[in-house]
């Protein structure tokens, strides 16, 4: 892979890490938000069953989301320092060169095709 090529897909993981950063500080917003409460008073308590289904799935949908972003900040954070050491495009799993394509399209990927259906259990296709 040339430097040009690597500078552009560190341009994109530096990118994607600050738009998740803003996505987790207007989720970690949200959550603070909505344990104060909403209403004047600031009691927080809903005042029907419903809306208590409905806060609690909200809170619940934003831990996951949350849990989401944080592991792909973190992938994205490993990729980086891979760039670093030059050791960005590498296949953890069998050493070999991620392509290019890969890459592209999942720049914070640490596995070729191949080793990621392994990873995730999935037979490959003999066509």
């Amino acid at each position: 892979m040339d430097q040009k090529e690597l500078k552009a897909l560190k341009n994109v993981l530096i990118r994607e890490k600050e738009r998740i950063l803003k996505s987790l500080s207007q989720l970690e917003e949200n959550t603070q938000k909505t344990s104060r409460g909403n209403t004047p008073e600031g009691a927080g308590v809903p005042t029907h069953i419903a809306e208590l289904g409905t806060d609690a799935f909200e809170k619940n949908l934003d831990l996951n989301l949350t849990s989401s972003e944080v592991d792909l900040l973190q992938m994205i954070e490993e990729s980086l320092k891979k760039i670093e050491t030059k050791k960005y495009g590498i296949c953890e799993s069998c050493g070999k060169p991620i392509p290019k394509a890969r890459l592209r399209a999942v720049p914070y990927t640490k596995y070729c095709i191949k080793c990621q259906r392994q990873q995730e259990g999935v037979k490959e296709r003999k066509d």
